[in-house]
């Protein structure tokens, strides 16, 4: 179960990016050039959102399954170890933050008045989530905490 999780894992962080770079995308491109908030413009916030959504749910089975929780009381220990810190406790927490960060702009944007103001809270909150989720990706280039890009 536990090798069947990191490979759905690993395949879907390449949806999470290519979904969140079509949303940062179509959000940019709707402020500069003032246009309304078309269907388009939603459906792809809907597939970044799900997506993440999906990932987090994902995660936090691994989490659970690995026993990564169970390590929380060695705090001494984890913060020690640079792989260890980064399994426990950065990459987890990072990516929290940016889903909150991701339905947050959802959530702003579905609440706005101006079509402006729904292409502008999408490209601020759905880009720094989505920054966040770069930097907590554990990129073959990134030492000891390194995963493929592929499974």
């Amino acid at each position: 179960m536990d090798n069947i999780l990191i490979n759905v894992h690993s395949i879907l962080r390449w949806a999470v990016l290519l979904f969140g770079l079509y949303a940062v995308t179509k959000s940019a491109s709707g402020l500069l050039s003032k246009q309304s908030y078309s269907p388009s413009d939603n459906l792809s916030a809907t597939l970044f959102v799900a997506s993440v959504h999906l990932q987090i749910l994902i995660g936090l089975l691994l989490y659970i399954a690995r026993g990564w929780g169970n390590k929380l009381g060695k705090m001494t220990e984890i913060m020690g170890d640079s792989s260890l810190r980064f399994w426990t406790v950065e990459h987890i927490f990072g990516m929290l933050i940016a889903a909150i960060l991701i339905q947050v702009g959802r959530t702003k944007s579905k609440k706005a008045n101006h079509d402006a103001k729904k292409h502008r809270f999408s490209l601020v909150f759905f880009t720094l989530g989505l920054l966040l989720i770069i930097a907590m990706i554990p990129w073959p280039f990134r030492g000891e905490i390194s995963r493929s890009l592929w499974p």
